[in-house]
């Protein structure tokens, strides 16, 4: 399969470079210092996700590296990693690389990710999902994987085909990887999550373990939870909100040494996704009138953070 990616971070590199394996993967990056790296060196992944990474960094080289989509052409299916704030611009960007075949997947953290490129494309034509893996942003083109897990797939309005043979793709390339009819489920299973560690990590810059570990982190991790979940259920899911803060627990502790993505965002003073994370659930929970006073909070504690170096 011929394999686009917009975006060339963390996450997306990691992407990129097992599925070159297998695939002919074409990478898109607008900022050219990631571009002219992968041209030199290839993509370097730090192979050190517990259970499987050697500690070893292994070069992967994509079948090309450009700032220039027209470079690239149609693609069979393009994966977008772009922060939600820049996701209309940069599938606008790769227009050249789409056609009514090309399948489009978003595997972005949070909610909302969807609708901006629906601004673009027609949605027939999105897959959505979540992914367990997960990458640190050492220097452009050089990144370590910390963790691995499984990627799932699914469609709102296209063909569920098209979920089958995205999950194929990644599979054939040594991903764990399946495809669901209720992918929304799994999306909000995944929020919350997030929504439990990443704004307190980066607001107090630690890594995941102490969500679950310290008091004071973890009862206010459960507050914002337990409103997220209120959320969901008032949208239609239905979730067990002990069960959902046992997963959310659980996924800190196993991913005790890593530095969640919103504060590698801090930390390289780049805008977060907090609207999209914690945001999400104020948002939604507007509109199905139910009070989400945490989240709330914290949107405006990480929002006051980033404030102070945007504005640089």
């Amino acid at each position: 399969m011929r394999i686009g990616f917009v975006g060339c971070g963390a996450i997306g590199s990691c992407y990129a470079s097992y599925l070159s394996r297998k695939h002919e993967v074409c990478v898109l990056d607008t900022y050219a210092p990631v571009i002219e790296s992968i041209k030199k060196n290839g993509i370097l992944l730090d192979e050190c996700a517990p259970g499987s990474g050697t500690g070893e960094t292994v070069s992967f080289r994509p079948a090309m590296a450009t700032t220039d989509p027209k470079e690239i052409g149609v693609v069979d299916l393009l994966i977008v990693f772009v922060h939600y704030q820049y996701l209309e611009a940069a599938v606008r960007n790769a227009l050249p690389m789409i056609d009514r075949h090309t399948m489009i997947l978003c595997l972005q953290n949070g909610l909302g990710n969807y609708d901006e490129i629906a601004k673009v494309v027609p949605e027939e034509q999105i897959c959505c999902g979540t992914t367990a893996h997960g990458c640190t942003f050492l220097e452009p083109g050089h990144v370590r994987h910390t963790g691995r897990g499984i990627t799932n797939v699914g469609t709102l309005k296209g063909p569920y085909a098209n979920a089958e043979k995205v999950a194929d793709a990644l599979r054939q390339a040594g991903f764990e990887a399946a495809a669901h009819e209720n992918v929304m489920q799994l999306i909000w299973h995944k929020l919350f999550a997030n929504i439990a560690i990443n704004a307190i990590t980066a607001l107090l810059d630690q890594t995941n373990a102490t969500v679950a570990e310290n008091p004071y982190e973890h009862t206010l991790a459960e507050n914002m939870v337990r409103e997220a979940v209120a959320v969901a259920n008032a949208t239609g899911c239905h979730f067990d909100v002990e069960a959902e803060l046992k997963n959310a627990f659980d996924v800190a502790i196993a991913t005790g040494t890593n530095r969640s993505s919103m504060l590698q965002d801090v930390t390289r003073q780049r805008e977060t996704e907090i609207k999209i994370i914690n945001g999400a659930v104020v948002k939604t929970g507007k509109e199905a009138g139910i009070p989400t006073p945490y989240n709330e909070l914290i949107c405006q504690l990480i929002q006051a953070k980033q404030s102070f170096y945007m504005k640089k």
